[in-house]
């Protein structure tokens, strides 16, 4: 009977990945994901964003337009309890927005 081997490469995610702070654990040789960070809730400091017609659709986008890099849609996602934030978001939706002073102090984004 021929033996198997099997290793674990560990990978090392930029902070603004929403899987940056997610434990990995080895159980029994097998590779297994811990809880994903704590999520980004509504608060009180978001800024509201309305899409207009002619603004972007698209989280990726609004990420951009807010933090300079399209990798926070996901925070967008979370705040606004999208379901389905690959869909777009329709024209006059209100989004909330964190600041990226809280998004700093999550340790979510660069100052």
């Amino acid at each position: 009977m021929a033996s198997t081997e099997t290793s674990t490469q560990r990978v090392t995610l930029p902070a603004y990945s929403m899987f940056a702070d997610t434990p990995v654990y080895e159980v029994d040789g097998n590779v297994v994901f811990g809880q994903l960070r704590d999520p980004v809730v509504p608060d009180a400091s978001d800024q509201l964003y309305i899409v207009a017609q002619s603004g972007q659709r698209r989280l990726d986008a609004i990420s951009s337009l807010f933090y300079s890099t399209p990798h926070l849609w996901w925070v967008i996602a979370l705040v606004n309890r999208m379901n389905d934030p690959l869909l777009g978001v329709p024209y006059g939706t209100e989004l909330r927005i964190p600041t990226k002073q809280r998004l700093s102090e999550a340790g979510i984004l660069s100052a």
